[in-house]
């Protein structure tokens, strides 16, 4: 079975790395640590290709 024949298969969207670092900084946050996780299973788990990730971020007071 193809992989785009899948019934329970989805599109999802995301911002990159880019934009969503660059937002933040922008915005005036402090990037404080990031992490990456995984799907528990799939071909990008099998690959080690990271899937999620998010960022620990605070914006000063004083901003």
């Amino acid at each position: 079975m193809e992989l785009c024949e899948k019934e329970d298969m989805g599109i999802q969207f995301s911002h990159t790395l880019d934009e969503q670092i660059r937002g933040q900084i922008l915005a005036g946050f402090r990037l404080l640590d990031l992490y990456e996780d995984y799907n528990a299973s799939g071909v990008l788990k099998d690959f080690g290709v990271p899937t999620f990730w998010a960022t620990l971020a605070e914006k000063p007071l004083d901003l």
